[in-house]
């Protein structure tokens, strides 16, 4: 069986974990995962590194915009002005 982490570049395994690849690479990646220790190895980082950021990030991300930041740019928006 060829050896698909050489082909398959580590954007591809980036894509794959953030749920963005297409049908095909998902497919390819999946059937790598399951006998290529190299590839399973960058998928469980790739994978604890968005969790981490999700945890970080993810409340910053859900806080509300602040009514000043929302006002300066209703301004720069309005076609009064």
């Amino acid at each position: 069986m060829p050896i698909l982490l050489d082909v398959i570049t580590i954007e591809d395994l980036s894509a794959f974990v953030d749920g963005q690849a297409e049908a095909d690479l998902v497919e390819a990646i999946e059937e790598l995962d399951h006998y290529d220790d190299r590839c399973a190895e960058t998928l469980g980082a790739f994978a604890a590194q968005t969790a981490l950021l999700h945890r970080a990030l993810d409340p910053v991300l859900n806080e509300p915009v602040p009514e000043k930041l929302l006002a300066l740019l209703r301004s720069h928006t309005d076609p009064a002005n």
